[in-house]
């Protein structure tokens, strides 16, 4: 069978960033065991217009249109102004005609788009594809509420506790979804999407999605590059890192209001207050797309004379990762929003036990007082419980090892035959 995914966002998919990638690849890596795959996606500077990783080709359009621009220097991603929307939808839609035009070449069996924008184009101008055409909806619920009409427009709680303009979970165009979601529009005209959790899908359903042609499959996790990282390289990224002898708390992901980064700087004053004076705190990830918060967020340490305790090293190299999270005694994913939180399975499948909020599907990978613990979301008290009980554990061991064999649960190879099911569910019709 002939696979071709078509990916029209800012990040490159193979060695890339961000989780949407990082699903792309992974899915498209494991199910090109039993067929065909190409990725269809754009060209940056130092990157073959056709490459071959793992037995997945690779082909990328020199667009010219937002192409050679690191990701996170393209502002009009996150869609807060007409001319940004405007730049927006010419960029996908000189995507989608390209990519239009090389999917007619392959002519494969099966068409798997990862956002709604070029996608939508390519449906709608080329009906014909619409029945072998597979969506995987990236969708927190941010999206989900804009979706289901149900919280137009609704701000997230920023650092100094305010509102921020403008985050709703990506989309940044709440105005917009007044009159139609891209991702339902989308969802009605393929012919299955999935999900990461079953929240979103009673939202789709309830949009008029059949249920029929929707199926949740959550992230996976590599369970191999995660959970194998030796003593040596593990002690060289403590001392790398900073870390001490004391107790050290990981976040990681983007700096970014809908994380909760703040309610984390909050929790770590009120834990430092109560005794934990050797206390670490290390925020890791991209902290430059949204610079307001970031200032805020070091502001607020300051504040809270937690200043010394928290670092933000920005984004950590991939290389860097499993060990960062397997020399933490904790993993702290505070969010207000996920989709199915792939950093917690990262965590668990190196040993490492969360804390986390209870939004998107973290409520179904943690199980209280085995993995970790789920707390409300917007409550820094909540979360000082949490670590509390986790880091005071007598059995840190076992929840070391139920970490582990949840996160096992989730492996890469699991997620892509639940997909390989689907491609061929869909063929068959």
């Amino acid at each position: 069978m002939n696979v071709v995914h078509v990916y029209d966002g800012h990040e490159k998919v193979y060695d890339g960033r961000g989780s949407v990638p990082n699903v792309i690849w992974n899915v498209a890596r494991e199910t090109a065991r039993n067929h065909d795959v190409t990725v269809l996606e754009r060209k940056w500077r130092g990157l073959d217009a056709r490459a071959e990783h793992d037995g997945v080709v690779f082909e990328r359009f020199d667009l010219r249109t937002g192409a050679d621009e690191p990701w996170e220097r393209v502002p009009y991603e996150a869609v807060e102004s007409p001319m940004k929307l405007g730049r927006l939808v010419c960029d996908r839609t000189n995507f989608a005609r390209v990519a239009l035009s090389r999917v007619r070449e392959l002519d494969p069996d099966i068409v798997h788009v990862h956002l709604p924008f070029a996608a939508n184009v390519l449906v709608t101008v080329a009906p014909s594809l619409r029945e072998k055409t597979v969506y995987t909806a990236h969708l927190g619920e941010l999206r989900m509420n804009a979706l289901a009409d149900d919280q137009q427009g609704q701000a997230a709680p920023a650092a100094d506790g305010g509102e921020v303009e403008g985050e709703d979970g990506g989309l940044g165009a709440p105005a917009v979804l007044d009159f139609v979601s891209p991702d339902t529009y989308l969802a009605n005209r393929v012919a299955h999407t999935t999900v990461l959790n079953p929240d979103i899908a009673d939202v789709f359903a309830d949009r008029g999605v059949s249920r029929d042609r929707l199926s949740v499959v959550p992230n996976g996790v590599d369970v191999e590059r995660f959970g194998d990282v030796d003593d040596a390289r593990t002690r060289a990224i403590r001392d790398s890192y900073g870390i001490g002898d004391g107790p050290t708390l990981l976040f990681v992901g983007t700096v970014m209001p809908r994380k909760g980064v703040d309610d984390l700087i909050r929790a770590a004053s009120q834990l430092i207050e109560a005794g934990y004076d050797d206390l670490r705190v290390i925020v890791a990830g991209e902290d430059d797309l949204d610079g307001e918060y970031t200032t805020d967020i070091r502001e607020l340490a300051r504040e809270n004379g937690v200043a010394e305790a928290v670092s933000l090293p920005g984004f950590v190299p991939g290389e860097d990762l499993p060990a960062l999270y397997a020399a933490a005694d904790a993993f702290v994913l505070p969010s207000r929003e996920e989709g199915f939180g792939m950093t917690v399975t990262e965590a668990m499948a190196a040993g490492t036990p969360v804390v986390a909020t209870d939004v998107g599907g973290i409520s179904r990978l943690v199980d209280e007082g085995k993995q970790g613990y789920v707390v409300r979301p917007n409550d820094p008290s909540g979360l000082v419980d949490g670590i509390d009980e986790l880091l005071s554990a007598s059995d840190s061991e076992a929840m070391a090892d139920a970490a582990r064999d949840r996160a096992a649960e989730y492996s890469w190879r699991g997620i892509a035959t639940r997909f390989n099911d689907i491609y061929e569910e869909v063929a068959r019709r």
